[in-house]
């Protein structure tokens, strides 16, 4: 029951904090109120942007993995309350309607939650023995035990020469490992229940808000939306659908790109095809595309591709170059991580993961 307990409270402080960097951004939209919902998905995005700087410095310097946690254990909570500070106005505000519609609106509010608290249900009780399903925790619990990041193989524990390029700069799991230090959480408990449970919410917000923004703000179809949602997701189980990630494997970062960043990316080109001149939608999705790197290696090809489907024809129809033009603006910190990728497997380059001994490796 303890370990349920301390599961969910850092589940909600999870959120808490994507809220708090979310709505660094979000409260400077000026024509718009702040919206809980939309601030927890940008706040999402920026909270691994931001976290990736500290960590590749901090890594790349072969520094250990205690140096990290000392660093974000003070920046994460400084950022929150400069936050706090800052926009104290928009959050007293913002929990004020969300209040008054938890009471106009009980019965959405209930519904959305026991459909969420069944896919959590299967989730935890889902049992998944892949290798990738495997490598999570195992790096997690490698990076701790040994201080260290990305040295050595979560496999095998083998010392590893160079960093591999697959995981050097997705550094979502290494967030999950400085959390563990921080919190003195279980890597177990915090990948495969605190982390599945905030993806899995996350991902039902998402189209919550596609819902919303579809049927005109109108809660009892976005409500039946989420519904069919989950019963697609349940249905649609096999090794190659996102919806098996999600209910399976919701951990991984592949997880978080198939369910959080492609769902985040359709409901962007929604916003911008109804008026493709406002800055703050392409800013967004630069700032996911740039985040979804952090999450998973996949990205690279996913998520030009998902976004060129979409604006590629788009920017055709309105006879825009302007359009095409920052879609390649959006998607170039995913090309040029493709490049990298490719470059690294040719042989052109390498990571060591120790220093330089007389210039020279």
């Amino acid at each position: 029951m303890i370990v349920f307990l301390e599961a969910v409270l850092m589940t909600c402080v999870n959120f808490i904090i994507y809220f708090a960097f979310g709505s660094l951004i979000t409260s400077r939209f000026k024509e718009t109120r702040l919206s809980a919902t939309i601030s927890i998905i940008t706040g999402f995005f920026l909270y691994y942007a931001v976290f990736d700087i500290p960590c590749l410095i901090i890594m790349l310097h072969w520094r250990p993995l205690t140096w990290l946690a000392y660093c974000w254990g003070i920046m994460m909570p400084f950022i929150v309350i400069i936050s706090a500070l800052i926009n104290r106005k928009a959050w007293i505000k913002c929990f004020s309607e969300a209040i008054a519609y938890i009471k106009e609106n009980p019965i959405v509010i209930i519904a959305g939650i026991l459909i969420v608290a069944l896919q959590t249900a299967l989730i935890l009780h889902a049992y998944e023995f892949t290798l990738d399903a495997a490598y999570y925790v195992a790096n997690v619990t490698t990076s701790l035990e040994t201080d260290t990041m990305n040295i050595y193989n979560p496999y095998t524990g083998d010392w590893q020469n160079h960093f591999e390029m697959r995981y050097l700069f997705a550094t979502y799991p290494m967030e999950e490992a400085v959390m563990c230090r921080i919190t003195g959480i279980h890597p177990l408990i915090w990948t495969k229940t605190i982390m599945a449970g905030s993806s899995l919410i996350l991902s039902n917000i998402i189209y919550y808000r596609i819902g919303r923004e579809l049927f005109s703000d109108k809660d009892g179809k976005t409500l039946l939306m989420l519904f069919f949602a989950a019963i697609a997701n349940f249905f649609y189980i096999s090794t190659f659908t996102s919806s098996e990630f999600l209910l399976t494997r919701s951990y991984e970062g592949k997880t978080l790109v198939g369910n959080i960043v492609l769902p985040v990316i359709i409901l962007l080109f929604i916003k911008i095809r109804e008026d493709f001149r406002i800055k703050r939608y392409w800013w967004l999705l630069a700032l996911i595309c740039f985040s979804s790197n952090i999450l998973s290696n996949s990205s690279n090809m996913l998520v030009p591709a998902a976004a060129g489907i979409l604006m590629i024809p788009f920017a055709i129809k309105k006879r825009s170059f302007g359009i095409f033009a920052k879609y390649l603006l959006c998607v170039s910190p995913c090309l040029f991580m493709l490049i990298a990728y490719v470059l690294y497997v040719k042989g052109v380059f390498v990571f060591y993961t120790y220093p330089p001994l007389f210039g020279k490796h």
